[in-house]
């Protein structure tokens, strides 16, 4: 496989799917998202089998990679469920709560801040994918660039938010 023979790499992912759909499973416990971890982890083995000659140890390998998906994921669906609980709560805050509005103006203006800060192209494809709700697909015919560049930018942005928002968040407390 690690010259590039896709009959040898066929044989590894029938070996090995199962066990990693497996376990991709029973840590989300979500068919779909174990599908998508399972397939992310046979899609960079074969991205980077020129490195597979060092792996010890496949199966280890297959499950920690797997595991590292799950967990980047999950922190990832974190994230946009706290952002879309932010927005949902930006729209139905009742008027008598003047704190929790300015509180939530002061998040506002601290996750603005941070967006304004991403490249201006990250900056778009995060606007397109959290403000307009559009999906990869779209934005990638949006901005004239390929559905990876799309996700990576949005994953970047992400990354970038998280931190930013530990270090700024503070000041709401």
């Amino acid at each position: 496989m690690a010259a590039g023979d896709e009959a040898a790499f066929n044989q590894l992912f029938n070996t090995y799917w199962d066990k990693v759909y497996a376990t991709a499973l029973i840590l989300t416990k979500s068919n779909q998202l174990a599908e998508d971890i399972a397939q992310e982890v046979f899609l960079r083995l074969w991205q980077h089998r020129e490195k597979a000659n060092s792996i010890g140890n496949l199966e280890a390998f297959l499950f920690i990679t797997a595991r590292n998906l799950i967990y980047n994921r999950l922190s990832r669906i974190k994230l946009e469920t706290a952002y879309n609980n932010y927005l949902q709560h930006q729209f139905t805050a009742p008027d008598k709560d003047i704190e929790a509005k300015a509180e939530f103006r002061q998040l506002r203006e601290i996750i603005a801040a941070g967006i304004h800060q991403l490249p201006p192209q990250q900056q778009k494809a995060f606007r397109l994918s959290r403000e307009e709700g559009l999906n990869h697909e779209a934005i990638s015919q949006e901005m004239g660039v390929s559905k990876a560049t799309v996700k990576d930018y949005i994953v970047r942005s992400i990354a970038f938010l998280r931190k930013y928002l530990q270090e700024h968040a503070r000041l709401l407390i």
